[in-house]
């Protein structure tokens, strides 16, 4: 039973880390203000190009980091649990402030929509609420992500239907794309070029980082709760794990419904900005219908072998996380690879997506079969805790 749960584990961080590829795509292909957007999408609204857009809305964008936040809240639990509260708590600080050196260096030098800073600084604040009982954490995670959704759905509602005259939407969306144009020629420029542009898109990011902090923590506090009522472990009744899968794919379809509608009725700007309010309020119950799945998966014998699969990706998530930045990055940014910035459109890129799953799927095996963890892990675990053996002991004294 203890492996089974530690494989759900994995596999869930796998399914996370490689679902959040698919959503980052279009940012590492095109400027970041184009990468969600339908209507200012630069290969235009083909059926193709809308089926994969409408998909990835609705099925993908924010279950996975969504998950990822949760089981980050997890590892701050779990985090040098066989020692003192006194020598966990200096671990975890140490292993956080790496963390905050790996993501300002990941979002600065290799790409701008980095998560790994964002974890950390939550991470700081959930550290002080990791003892508190299941149903508090997620009385409180829940309490912060309704209050800060219903202030974003609010805000995206009054910009949707704020009146705007023809000759005004026109003036904004010819403003956005000669941006998008600035930023696409820098990116596919010389190496010097888009490292500077990267760092400007990040820069622009960061007045984010307040609401990123509170939702995240609110993530991480959901995550840590399910995980101590033993949601996240598989240990739950069969009627709740049902429970969710009733409720997360109620709300999967309410969002697959208003992307649909979006697409069918020419992508009208004011559903797709409640559609997208909408769908980050629901992030939660969607992703925890995923949560079900999976433990079905593993309960059963023809589908157990989706998370055994998935269980070494999750196993080596930071390296595999960090390594689909330097790929997408090599291939679309100029000065370091194939500079094919602003030149892919979404079925190429769902191609490229699904050929970096199946590589790191293997990838990851194969290394695990030698390896005792992933080479940045292995990295981490030595700066924030002292030397650790890489090599698995039979072939360390082969």
């Amino acid at each position: 039973m203890i492996k089974d749960r530690i494989v759900l584990l994995d596999a869930l961080r796998g399914l996370g880390v490689l679902g959040i590829l698919l959503c980052n795509a279009p940012d590492f292909a095109v400027p970041p203000v184009l990468a969600e957007s339908a209507s200012n999408w630069p290969h235009g609204t083909g059926p193709a190009t809308l089926s994969v857009w409408v998909v990835t809305q609705w099925l993908f964008q924010r279950k996975f980091v969504t998950l990822f936040a949760m089981l980050f809240g997890v590892s701050i639990f779990l985090v040098g649990g066989e020692r003192s509260d006194l020598e966990r708590g200096a671990i975890l600080r140490r292993r956080l402030l790496w963390m905050v050196v790996f993501g300002l260096l990941h979002g600065f030098a290799i790409w701008y929509g980095d998560v790994l800073l964002s974890y950390a600084l939550a991470g700081f604040a959930v550290m002080l609420t990791r003892s508190w009982p299941a149903r508090k954490l997620i009385r409180v995670g829940l309490a912060i992500w309704i209050i800060f959704s219903v202030l974003a759905i609010a805000g995206l509602s009054v910009a949707a239907f704020m009146p705007k005259t023809d000759a005004q939407q026109m003036l904004e969306t010819a403003q956005e794309l000669t941006k998008a144009k600035a930023a696409e020629l820098q990116y596919g420029g010389s190496l010097v070029q888009s490292l500077v542009q990267n760092a400007k898109d990040r820069l622009a990011f960061l007045p984010g980082e307040p609401l990123i902090f509170a939702l995240t923590s609110a993530l991480m506090m959901i995550g840590l709760g399910a995980f101590k009522l033993g949601v996240l472990t598989g240990e739950a009744s069969d009627r709740t794990y049902r429970r969710l899968l009733i409720w997360g794919g109620l709300a999967s379809a309410l969002i697959g419904a208003l992307f649909v509608a979006q697409a069918l009725l020419g992508l009208p700007r004011g559903l797709g900005m409640i559609a997208v309010g909408i769908q980050w309020a629901l992030a939660p119950p969607t992703t925890l219908a995923y949560v079900a799945l999976m433990v079905f998966a593993t309960r059963s014998k023809v589908w157990s072998a989706i998370p055994k699969a998935l269980a070494p990706v999750g196993r080596m998530a930071f390296s595999n996380y960090l390594a689909q930045s330097v790929i997408m990055t090599a291939i679309f940014y100029g000065g370091r690879g194939l500079g094919l910035h602003g030149k892919v459109d979404r079925p190429g890129l769902a191609a490229i997506t699904v050929g970096i799953w199946i590589a790191q799927i293997l990838w990851s095996r194969w290394w695990l079969d030698r390896f005792e963890m992933g080479p940045l892990e292995w990295v981490w675990r030595r700066l924030y805790r002292g030397p650790s053996p890489l090599r698995k002991p039979a072939l360390a004294t082969a």
